[in-house]
């Protein structure tokens, strides 16, 4: 008994003097050392889940459509009539110059548009404004009250215009209809403001969408641009997230050896051109076929390609199928055609309607049905293509990741084949 109280009176007096001591004592009767303490556990601090912010809805707060017996729509145009005409006299001899022909064409569609509106009985006023008149600036038609009566504003006007015409449109709830030009000018949140030439990111967007469902195995080569603000823009369209490309800078013309390694001789290679100037993708296309004349290319182009006139010719690129893109396809041996050809050749007595006759006729006419239809506020109502005689018109309203508005868009596009100057049609 005595041994056992001496025994832990020892062990209190070495574990009060010594850690090391009592360390080696606990060793020597149980062959171990005494365990130590762990450190308490810090738990991490609970995260709180992130608080989502609240997404907008994607509605549009559109005031009651009006309905009237007579509808007025304002077109705005390019006419240069203060040039061509002067004392009662045309300026001109035989041709009209050439930057008034685009507005004059439009001009001459929506005039046979309004013929054929009267002849159905539609009650529509049209009032056409030459918008290279300097009476008739955006600042000048609104100080005068000049579209104050309007019902529909369409507007064949350029990048630089837009803004001032899209905002009078937004301050009177009106829908402006930009019918030629495919920029969007910065306009956002105008659910009144729409472009029938989709934009230039519209464009893009398709053809790295056809692309990656026609290629899924293929890794396409970009042939790209920095040396212009417009190729930049397509440079960045065609490079998005998701793309899978192989890229070559073509600010000069690329030399072979630059090429060689990402083509293939046995195969197609698939190749997209962000270059939207016309005459140097020219050069590039016809650069390309001479450094490979025995590959075969698949070439997917910009949109601006639609003149690009070695297309339509035999013999340029015959180791090439090169798609482009357009928003408007005219089949002249349709019924409907065939009349508007025969309708031009009575009021103006010339030959065939250019293009711009016929996106003049479809927009003044299927924009009046959608008025006789639905009232002042139609937009609802865009996906009625019935009155339409030659364009499927895809009207969508355009969104940001977050919901927020931009503006209304065409994103119809049909893709054009050319093979060896022939091509085809399709969407």
């Amino acid at each position: 008994m005595k041994r056992t109280v001496y025994f832990l009176l020892f062990t209190l007096f070495v574990a009060g003097y010594s850690d090391t001591a009592q360390a080696q004592l606990w060793k020597k009767i149980f062959g171990k050392e005494k365990p130590k303490k762990k450190p308490p556990v810090k738990k991490p601090p609970v995260k709180k889940p992130p608080v989502a912010k609240p997404v907008k809805k994607r509605e549009i707060d559109y005031p009651v459509s009006v309905r009237k017996e007579r509808y007025r729509v304002d077109v705005l145009v390019p006419l240069y009539l203060d040039e061509l005409v002067q004392n009662d006299k045309v300026t001109f001899k035989s041709k009209l110059p050439a930057k008034a022909l685009t507005g004059m064409e439009f001009y001459e569609g929506v005039k046979l548009a309004a013929d054929t509106l009267t002849s159905l009985g539609f009650d529509v006023d049209i009032h056409v404004h030459d918008i290279q008149d300097v009476r008739n600036t955006p600042a000048l038609l609104a100080k005068n009250k000049g579209l104050d009566s309007s019902d529909l504003i369409i507007g064949a006007v350029q990048s630089q215009q837009t803004p001032a015409f899209a905002s009078f449109a937004k301050d009177r709830k009106i829908n402006f209809i930009s019918a030629l030009s495919p920029s969007d000018a910065d306009v956002t949140n105008n659910p009144y403001f729409t472009l029938l030439q989709p934009t230039l990111q519209s464009h893009c967007s398709r053809i790295m969408a056809t692309v990656k469902s026609r290629y899924a195995r293929v890794k396409p080569l970009l042939l790209y641009r920095t040396s212009t603000s417009v190729d930049q823009s397509a440079y960045k369209y065609l490079t998005g997230a998701d793309s899978n490309v192989a890229k070559v800078q073509v600010n000069q013309l690329p030399a072979r050896q630059q090429l060689r390694p990402l083509l293939d001789s046995n195969g197609s290679n698939v190749v997209i051109v962000g270059v939207v100037d016309v005459t140097y993708a020219e050069n590039l296309l016809r650069h390309l076929n001479a450094l490979f004349p025995q590959f075969k290319f698949e070439v997917y182009g910009m949109p601006s390609w639609s003149t690009m006139a070695s297309l339509r010719k035999a013999g340029n690129y015959t180791n090439m199928t090169i798609y482009v893109t357009t928003p408007f396809h005219y089949d002249s041996s349709t019924p409907a055609a065939q009349s508007l050809a025969d309708e031009y050749k009575k009021a103006f007595n010339i030959g065939k309607p250019g293009e711009m006759v016929y996106r003049g006729y479809e927009t003044m006419y299927w924009y009046a049905y959608l008025l006789n239809k639905y009232g002042t506020i139609f937009n609802t109502h865009v996906a009625d293509n019935v009155g339409v005689p030659f364009t499927k018109f895809d009207i969508k309203t355009k969104w940001d990741t977050d919901n927020n508005l931009f503006y209304q868009e065409n994103l119809n596009l049909y893709w054009y084949r050319y093979t060896d100057g022939s091509f085809t049609v399709s969407q």
